[in-house]
């Protein structure tokens, strides 16, 4: 197991309002720092395991695109063999923005095969 996914699972979901131009505290923008350090530091591809750990803490809003970071950190895992399985998988987002994307990029790979 990655370190940096470990720590990902520790940070959870990252906080709202990252591209907002409000003001954030301190301890909101070490947060954030610390989880786009982590998103970074995944090595793909990642294990089966990782993925159902990292599905469960994405962003729920846009993060200057470190979620399509993420985003293809998960995808690593696909395969043409698991296309039901990582439908599941998707099914267990945290982030309605994440499963879209992931849905909407699985049904074209999908749609593309026929």
């Amino acid at each position: 197991m990655q370190e940096s996914v470990l720590r990902l699972r520790e940070l959870g979901v990252p906080p709202k309002g990252f591209e907002s131009n409000e003001p954030q505290t301190d301890e909101v923008a070490q947060i954030w720092d610390d989880w786009i350090d982590a998103v970074d530091s995944i090595e793909r591809p990642i294990t089966w395991e990782e993925a159902e750990i990292l599905i469960k803490c994405c962003p729920t809003e846009p993060m200057a695109e470190v979620e399509w970071a993420l985003l293809h950190c998960i995808e690593s895992v696909f395969n043409s063999e698991n296309i039901e399985s990582f439908r599941k998988l998707i099914e267990q987002c945290n982030s309605d923005m994440m499963r879209d994307l992931l849905t909407r990029r699985l049904n074209n790979y999908v749609n593309k095969r026929k």
